[in-house]
């Protein structure tokens, strides 16, 4: 349906990020105040996230790691209610003596009110999310 990403460059190798990428739980320190990490399963191949987004608005995904391909590629979805399906993408390259990392969301599929709240404004306030996400990421490894 509809695609949103983010780049950035982080001054660290690809190997190294996707160590800190690969592990889940390790997820919780990039989230800002409106992503919840709820769970991690104990496999640490899926878990629960809570969107907490304007106006009291608040959505949980249960989400799945369903790729790897280190150190470049982690790809999952996210699956809320029965009707409302999306794809997320870690992506690292190498860039030099730096990486490029791009994470990409993908609404694949929607029930009517979410994707009514995808155009009022969910897709640029995840849009936003996601560079937040990168740069809490970018943040720690800035010496």
């Amino acid at each position: 349906m509809s695609a949103i990403e983010a780049s950035t460059s982080i001054p660290a190798a690809p190997e190294v990020l996707y160590e800190r990428l690969a592990k889940l739980e390790n997820h919780w320190d990039l989230a800002d105040r409106w992503v919840e990490v709820v769970s991690v399963n104990g496999g640490g191949d899926g878990g629960e996230v809570r969107l907490n987004g304007p106006l009291g608005l608040s959505r949980t995904a249960r989400t799945t790691v369903d790729r790897v391909d280190p150190p470049h590629l982690i790809e999952g979805t996210a699956a809320i209610g029965k009707g409302t399906l999306g794809r997320v993408r870690w992506t690292i390259g190498n860039e030099g003596e730096q990486s490029r990392v791009t994470l990409r969301a993908e609404l694949v599929q929607a029930r009517p009110i979410d994707r009514a709240l995808w155009s009022l404004g969910g897709r640029q306030w995840l849009e936003t999310r996601l560079r937040v996400t990168l740069a809490r990421l970018r943040a720690e490894y800035r010496g």
